[in-house]
């Protein structure tokens, strides 16, 4: 692992706004300005929080997050595997929070289940809308895969303002994963990622994610699409 010579007590100073907490695997993260896609993430964390649902943010939200100029249409939540009665506990709290379901009712029980079965129980994604805005909107899905897992057991604390919390997937994993995608937009966030977080991955994970992943780190470095 590369570790910029600018470190006191394990945390590495990457920019005016980033602090990484190598032992604690946290980042310090300060925004002056908060996106649309902040804000839904921020308030869909507190739901799954309150719940004590494990979670990680994947996909291009992760990039955004940390300063990348575009836009999103939703913000990827992968949560740990929920029993039905969970989720609908869970869509109680969320509808308390602000959020409603884009492919039910969040306020009929009987939706909700059937959402549960319909959805998330066959792997895919269910979205939750905050305050009646389209988009950006939350996809939530169950961690059925060990990428998913590794997602959530091994992810990232970001602590934006002092205030907020957030828990990411590993960087290394998810510029792997963004190369996998393949369009511009995708290999784009995993550049920029790399730029900006080159100098604490850890390049061995980097490498065998690439590796499992079957796709080429090599554009990494000679810049890839933006």
């Amino acid at each position: 692992m590369r570790i910029r010579d600018k470190s006191i007590d394990g945390r590495v100073v990457l920019s005016e706004s980033i602090v990484f907490d190598l032992q604690n695997r946290t980042i310090m993260l300060t925004k002056p300005t908060m996106v649309p896609e902040d804000v839904v993430a921020i308030n869909f964390a507190k739901v799954l929080e309150r719940m004590g649902v494990n979670y990680s943010i994947v996909a291009g939200y992760v990039a955004i997050l940390f300063g990348r100029s575009r836009r999103s249409d939703d913000v990827d939540f992968v949560i740990q595997p929920l029993a039905e009665d969970d989720f609908v506990e869970l869509c109680r709290v969320a509808r308390e929070q602000g959020f409603e379901l884009l492919q039910g009712d969040i306020h009929s029980e009987a939706s909700i289940r059937r959402i549960y079965r319909d959805y998330l129980a066959q792997g895919y994604g269910v979205r939750f809308i905050y305050n009646g805005m389209i988009l950006p909107n939350v996809e939530a899905r169950l961690a059925t895969t060990r990428f998913h897992r590794h997602a959530i057991e091994n992810g990232i604390r970001v602590v934006i303002n002092d205030e907020h919390v957030l828990r990411i997937s590993s960087i290394e994993l998810q510029i792997a994963y963004k190369i996998r995608l393949g369009s511009d937009k995708d290999v784009g966030d995993a550049v920029f990622l790399y730029t900006l977080f080159k100098e604490v991955l850890d390049l061995e994970e980097l490498q065998r994610w690439c590796n499992e992943l079957n796709v080429d780190c090599s554009v990494l470095e000679m810049g890839g699409a933006w």
